[in-house]
């Protein structure tokens, strides 16, 4: 079993160095900044998500490795969910997987669907989750179509994509 750790260590860098240092090289809307993951990155997409939702306001995790350390993810969850209820916030929230992850045993397409209706049942204290199963990707196949349609997600309201695509060109 490899080491496994060191998130906390990961999201103070990003906070403290890497967020710093994009910030003095490039003109950031410090109101509107995502985080991707895929696998084990999705997993800790969720663990910031949890543990600091107010470093970023969209959170994208493509095929989350939730089964990789599901009790303490689901402690976190259980925290955060608390903690909204007496700091309400506003975020946005897409978990994808492939279509054929359902039929791994990890069960990454399952795992993430349900996280997505727990979180969708947080709305009434700012949390937007959406879930997208992608027909005929597998683990890693979904990346392509993940990243397009994250930043869909993240750069465009639903209702703003609607006046700009139309309902009828939106995928």
């Amino acid at each position: 079993m490899p080491e496994q750790g060191g998130a906390a260590a990961f999201l103070q860098f990003i906070e403290e160095e890497l967020k710093p240092q994009i910030e003095r090289e490039f003109k950031i809307d410090s109101d509107r900044q995502t985080i991707f993951g895929h696998s084990l990155g999705g997993l800790f997409v969720l663990h910031v998500l949890f543990t600091k939702p107010s470093a970023f306001q969209c959170f994208v995790a493509g095929s989350p490795s939730i089964h990789w350390n599901r009790q303490r993810l689901l402690r976190e969850e259980r925290q955060f969910a608390s903690r909204l209820e007496r700091e309400p916030l506003r975020v946005k929230v897409l978990l994808g997987a492939g279509e054929w992850e359902k039929h791994h045993i990890s069960r990454n397409s399952d795992s993430a669907r349900e996280l997505s209706e727990r979180l969708s049942a947080l709305s009434a204290y700012g949390v937007e989750a959406a879930f997208h199963e992608f027909e005929g990707e597998n683990h890693v196949s979904v990346l392509p179509v993940l990243i397009s349609r994250a930043l869909r997600f993240a750069l465009y309201p639903a209702h703003r994509e609607e006046r700009e695509c139309g309902p009828a060109q939106r995928q």
